[in-house]
């Protein structure tokens, strides 16, 4: 083997790839190596080199304005890949943390039901009875916030149920962004289910108030359980008392 056969890591691509891998994934580097690294990866234009760029978004560089800026870097560069890119962002986003920038790129690639599907069924494998689970739950549910489609909205749902205070606190959150008839009666639910936390049912109010959900249905039912900072006016919606 020659010099430059070494430097450029033989005639093995996965070498060459796993050797850029090695500066992409070096937070001391300086960000200009890093970039560098991106541009390689981009250039070899191959499946393994997308799988490696991919994992730039699971490193934390310090700086948060570097670390977003290499990022949506890296985003912009896979983008370019087309339809290439769809099987492996898929792929990542079933079985990685740090979604945000490869759904943001396959909701490009592919469209918004395509994205959906993505986030749907990387939740199947969730159990967010482990710490790890429970983080990669975390981070498909903040996700699926930032969509308004039907099956979202019955995932998050579905989510009310989770053994998890916080994925609770963030299904319910969500559902806050959908009409108001839709989802008041999940919110009735959580705020006179007596083994609901203190934090979710917190949450339930005052996104009950800030969207002036209609909880008159319930009104009965709810006297009990209001707190003393609100009260339900005449038209069946949170005011603060």
């Amino acid at each position: 083997m020659g010099l430059f056969d070494f430097l450029g890591g033989g005639k093995d691509p996965q070498k060459n790839i796993d050797r850029i891998k090695r500066r992409l994934m070096d937070q001391y580097r300086q960000t200009h190596e890093r970039y560098e690294a991106m541009d390689d990866l981009a250039k070899l234009g191959t499946p393994a080199a997308l799988e490696a760029m991919l994992e730039r978004f699971t490193l934390r560089v310090s700086g948060p304005t570097v670390d977003e800026e290499e990022k949506d870097y890296c985003y912009q560069q896979i983008a370019k890949w087309g339809k290439e890119a769809e099987a492996p962002l898929r792929h990542f986003i079933a079985t990685r943390d740090a979604v945000y920038f490869p759904l943001k790129a396959l909701r490009e690639l592919a469209g918004e039901d395509a994205a959906v599907e993505a986030l749907l069924h990387a939740i199947q494998d969730c159990d967010p009875g482990y710490h790890e689970g429970l983080e990669r739950l975390r981070e498909i549910v903040s996700n699926l916030r930032d969509f308004q489609h039907d099956r979202v909205r019955d995932a998050l749902v579905s989510l009310l149920t989770s053994r998890s205070n916080e994925i609770r606190f963030y299904a319910l959150d969500g559902l806050s962004t959908y009409p108001g008839e839709q989802v008041a009666p999940y919110f009735a639910e959580r705020m006179l289910d007596p083994e609901e936390s203190m934090r979710v049912k917190s949450l339930a109010f005052e996104l009950a108030l800030e969207h002036e959900l209609p909880l008159g249905q319930w009104a009965d039912a709810l006297q009990d359980v209001v707190p003393p900072n609100y009260v339900l006016g005449e038209d069946g919606k949170l005011q603060r008392s």
